[in-house]
């Protein structure tokens, strides 16, 4: 069977769920950054107009933005692979100068899996982010799932035979 598109962000093989991080996500923080330069650039051509210095630097720093925005789309998004032996998360594309090391988790007897969300930063801080996990209870090894959303995630491990707590 050939490799099946499922939506923008999922590919179904035989054996085999591959669910791609979707590029709005990658490029929300370009998308942003974009967004706020324009919307100073058009406040400033309102009149009764604003300095032609601070229009031409914010032209200006949408270029970098636009350079930031390619280099996500090239090297940050993240893909899940979902088959019957194991799950595993790699962040970056594969053709990257440094890929980064995947995070696996390898069905073994009894393997169950369950969703947790874990705090990156310091209890109740400023900084402090929430994710969500992909957990296997029997092992304790742990993938990252925030990218993906729960059901999608929970929907490619059980078409491979996985099971949930």
């Amino acid at each position: 069977m050939p490799e099946q598109e499922v939506g923008p962000v999922t590919s179904v093989t035989p054996g085999r769920v591959e669910l791609r991080q979707s590029a709005p996500n990658v490029l929300g923080l370009p998308i942003l950054i974009a967004v706020c330069l324009l919307a100073v650039i058009i406040r400033l051509l309102m009149p009764p107009g604003g300095s032609t210095v601070i229009i031409i630097v914010a032209a200006v720093l949408l270029v970098p933005d636009i350079v930031f925005a390619l280099y996500m789309l090239r090297n940050r998004g993240s893909t899940l692979v979902v088959t019957a032996s194991d799950i595993t998360f790699t962040r970056g594309s594969p053709d990257a100068k440094r890929p980064q090391r995947p995070q696996v988790i390898q069905r073994t007897d009894g393997s169950k899996l369950s969703f947790r969300v874990a705090r990156n930063g310091p209890l109740g801080g400023d900084y402090t982010a929430y994710i969500l996990k992909l957990r296997d209870n029997a092992t304790g090894n742990e993938v990252y799932a925030g990218a993906f959303g729960r059901r999608k995630v929970q929907q490619a491990c059980e078409s491979q035979g996985w099971s949930f707590a």
